[in-house]
């Protein structure tokens, strides 16, 4: 058993003619859309450049970057040197972040040697705006990112010929199943073919309500791992392929966790009963609020964070002291009704929590009364069976 490096290393001589497109493959592509390539991709549109160049010049440029989230530089690496991947052309690369808008978005297109092309949206990012996007699908019916991923599709569609396969990690795959569902009914109809969403956070009742939405869901794998939490935020009617990974709790969100078995991921039972409990505290919580409690939440949130000064994940941690007593004193400074309405929308999730916690102990509980019970009674037939 192994993960996506081991993968790529008895995979990487193996042509796509010799061994077709598989679930394992879209993780690697998911995952190279988060290599910092804005400074490496030609601008010109439909101009392309295989993956093995823009590894090189990458390598040459000496540039470091640091990853708050996913570190994709060991499989850039992999990739580029296989048969496989290396000739590979990336093209039409986007990226865009904007602090007011609450927007960050990427994504950029393969062309496989299959004919086909892999439209892969990057997931969030180390920018605060990644995140106060990712919490603004909890109320808003459409982000800007989202959005764009409808443009974006559209735009690559003229640029390609045959069939498209769209997918993402975290975020990504978020925008890839939003951005199929919305673009040109002829696009998605007659060239999308697979739709991945890998790990990522689902939408809210409104979208999940409309036909567009149902229209692709045939066409899209959900892979989450065993003890999701990302995955499962929000709604969705997306068949899941529940799988191993060889973290443990949040941290199996790391695509270089998940546990590859030959050319596909190994699968679990089901869902951990911690990612259980959460999933459906999570929802029962979500589903008491209102759009205007879910903005309130997540406007106050970031509007801490915004005071701190940070940018980034990692500014935030590299003056953890500094940027948290910044956070506090914006708080601090919420008139006095906010900050009653946020006790009391954030107690609910306590009470919510509390409740579920009380019910499944009362039911296990009730379980081992009926098991020695049961027990008892079983001891007490065999004694009265014996010969006196």
């Amino acid at each position: 058993m192994g993960n996506i490096l081991d993968y790529l290393e008895q995979n990487g001589k193996t042509m796509l003619s010799e061994k077709p497109f598989s679930e394992v493959d879209n993780l690697i592509l998911s995952e190279l859309a988060y290599v910092n390539m804005s400074w490496i991709m030609p601008e010109e549109a439909g101009a392309s450049i295989s993956l093995r160049e823009l590894c090189k010049r990458y390598e040459e440029s000496g540039n470091s970057f640091t990853f708050s989230v996913n570190n994709p530089e060991p499989l850039l690496k992999s990739a580029a040197a296989s048969r496989r991947f290396g000739d590979m052309r990336l093209m039409n690369f986007c990226e865009s972040t904007d602090v007011k808008k609450q927007l960050q978005f990427s994504a950029v297109t393969f062309e496989l040697s299959d004919g086909t092309c892999y439209i892969s949206f990057r997931g969030t990012d180390a920018t605060i705006a990644g995140w106060h996007e990712d919490c603004n699908f909890s109320f808003l019916e459409s982000t800007p990112g989202q959005l764009e991923s409808v443009r974006y599709i559209n735009e690559t569609a003229k640029l390609t010929d045959g069939k498209l396969r769209v997918g993402g990690h975290s975020k990504g795959g978020n925008f890839a199943v939003y951005g199929s569902a919305f673009c040109d009914e002829k696009i998605r109809e007659e060239r999308i073919t697979e739709i991945y969403n890998n790990d990522g956070p689902g939408f809210n009742d409104r979208i999940v309500s409309k036909a567009e939405y149902r229209a692709v869901l045939p066409k899209v794998i959900k892979i989450i791992p065993e003890s999701s939490l990302v995955g499962l935020l929000l709604s969705g009617m997306e068949d899941r392929i529940i799988i191993k990974s060889s973290a443990k709790g949040i941290f199996q969100h790391d695509p270089y966790s998940w546990c590859v078995d030959g050319d596909r991921f190994e699968r679990a039972v089901g869902l951990s009963a911690e990612s259980a409990f959460t999933d459906q505290a999570l929802h029962k919580w979500i589903g008491s609020l209102d759009d205007s409690q879910r903005k309130l939440i997540v406007t106050s949130l970031f509007d801490s964070i915004k005071a701190s000064g940070a940018q980034t994940l990692d500014e935030i941690k590299q003056n953890k002291i500094e940027s948290y007593n910044a956070m506090l004193r914006a708080a601090a400074q919420f008139p006095f009704e906010r900050r009653a309405e946020l006790m009391k929308l954030m107690g609910g999730l306590a009470m919510t929590s509390g409740e579920l916690f009380f019910t499944e102990a009362r039911k296990r509980f009730d379980r081992m009364t009926e098991e020695t019970a049961n027990f008892i009674r079983k001891n007490n037939e065999n004694d009265n069976d014996r010969p006196t």
